[in-house]
């Protein structure tokens, strides 16, 4: 009822949770949202997202403000620079407007993106010596630019 299949695949690729929140359609929420659970945008959020689960924009669904969420899956639109821990996926109906920092990066064909991105991946740093030669333990978030 509320996902489309494309949507319902990339979640269950995406392993995602049991939806906690639901802003509907036709809801406007100006404010700061902070969840430790899965939440689905279908109305409009002017403000932050912070979700330590997975963000997913539904087709009318819109963010005006900066996201950091673990995943985020947008079929909506989204206004502001995105922090995202592990996969970002923006669908053909999908626009971001803003930088975004993450690990992964999915731009289906069709959909809309306007700023700068900086992929991250997390290295050891055992495998990373420090100038005396001895093996830095703990871990690091690399950054490469795209």
């Amino acid at each position: 009822m509320f996902m489309s299949k494309k949507e319902e695949t990339a979640i269950k690729a995406g392993k995602a949770e049991t939806i906690g929140t639901l802003i509907g359609q036709g809801t406007v929420l100006d404010g700061t949202v902070t969840t430790k659970e899965t939440i689905r945008i279908d109305g409009l959020v002017k403000g932050e997202i912070h979700s330590e689960g997975n963000l997913i924009v539904g087709e009318t669904g819109r963010i005006e403000g900066n996201v950091h969420s673990r995943s985020v899956l947008n079929a909506g639109y989204i206004h502001g620079n995105l922090k995202v821990d592990e996969r970002l996926e923006i669908t053909s109906t999908g626009t971001i407007v803003g930088d975004i920092v993450t690990v992964a990066l999915v731009i289906e064909e069709g959909a809309s993106f306007k700023g700068n991105c900086s992929m991250q991946t997390m290295v050891n740093k055992s495998d990373i010596k420090s100038e005396s030669g001895e093996a830095v333990k703990e871990d690091v978030l690399e950054e490469k630019q795209k």
